[in-house]
């Protein structure tokens, strides 16, 4: 901006204000903050009528990210904030790094622990005292209808699974936040959640698992199981039977393993397009499978360290490392979909070389 006339008939700036010794007085020109309607409106006219902005565009921080909705504050640039000021975010290319994912598990996991550690052993804790509540309801009811125990318990473990899908929502959008901020904390949780659609996808493929096992056990190795009830209380028999057929059993549960490895990457993102408001119900479905099938076999082989990890940590602490192995998982899942999603991951914990 320059300094109006002061009405010297030198035409001078003011000497005793300014200091300015004989230096000319800055003139009238055809800027933009010099003329009279500057900043009226947003925009003033330049020479040429083409608008001059009077500031930042309105649309500043408005968009997604890179055009797509991830829930949060939108970037343009490479290397962004993402409002908090306490943590810089990174774009990513789509192409899963999978140490760094199953790295940024672990450091988030113990460096808000107070969230991660402690909500792992409170939800371990329900789940054990609500399988045991609904167990022994449904357990009985069973067992004086003729059911019997068994079929109790696998109705209990039902409906704690449903009791958790209803919960999940919530636990993978906080995991997102995570991404996203260090400040994710306790009262995070609820927050922004898009709740029916991650429900909707979650319910989905918890109905095709429970038809797939229900498949695997009646059909697949059933026969297998009808042998060995056949044996009855007859030891020899029983051992003779399991002997005979335990090659056939185990050669059957290594197919299923490697089907399940192997079909698992076109799924697995589904839920977190959904979770991080990415897309709805038909869209994520879409994307998930679309962007597991670009990441492959990236994805098998996150897949199968994660899981060795989870199995090392378990085994070594005799089940008590089941706390960490859980929210780890689940970090580590919410970073890898943001990396295949080209969303923003936090700047470090990719390799960007």
């Amino acid at each position: 901006m320059s300094t109006p006339y002061n009405g010297n008939e030198d035409d001078f700036w003011d000497k005793e204000n300014e200091g300015s010794g004989d230096l000319p007085r800055y003139g009238s020109t055809n800027h933009p903050e010099d003329r009279p309607d500057y900043g009226q409106g947003g925009y003033a006219q330049s020479g040429n009528g083409q608008p001059y902005s009077s500031g930042y565009d309105s649309n500043y921080g408005n968009a997604g990210y890179s055009g797509a909705q991830f829930g949060g504050a939108g970037y343009s640039e490479n290397l962004f904030n993402n409002g908090s000021g306490q943590r810089d975010l990174v774009e990513t290319d789509g192409k899963l790094q999978v140490f760094s994912a199953i790295g940024f598990g672990f450091k988030r996991t113990f460096s808000n622990a107070k969230l991660w550690l402690l909500g792992s052993l409170a939800f371990i804790v329900v789940s054990f005292i609500l399988g045991g509540i609904v167990g022994a309801i449904f357990g009985n009811d069973a067992g004086q209808t003729g059911g019997g125990f068994e079929l109790g318990t696998d109705l209990a473990g039902n409906i704690v699974s449903l009791i958790s899908l209803a919960l999940m929502p919530f636990v993978y959008r906080l995991a997102t936040k995570e991404v996203d901020s260090r400040s994710t904390g306790w009262s995070t949780l609820g927050k922004d959640v898009h709740y029916f659609p991650t429900l909707a996808i979650t319910f989905i493929l918890w109905l095709i698992s429970l038809v797939f096992s229900f498949f695997v056990v009646t059909v697949i190795l059933g026969s297998f199981f009808v042998q060995l009830e056949a044996a009855g209380t007859d030891e020899v028999e029983f051992y003779n039977s399991l002997a005979a057929n335990i090659g056939t059993f185990l050669g059957i549960l290594m197919l299923i393993m490697v089907g399940y490895l192997l079909v698992t990457p076109l799924y697995q993102l589904m839920v977190w397009y959904a979770a991080d408001g990415r897309a709805g119900i038909g869209q994520s479905i879409v994307q998930g499978f679309r962007s597991g099938a670009a990441n492959y076999f990236r994805l098998i082989g996150f897949n199968i360290a994660i899981s060795v990890v989870m199995v090392f940590i378990t085994l070594v602490t005799l089940g008590l490392g089941m706390i960490i192995a859980l929210p780890v998982y689940l970090l580590a899942q919410a970073h890898a979909y943001r990396q295949i999603a080209g969303g923003p991951v936090p700047f470090g914990s990719i390799d960007r070389s």
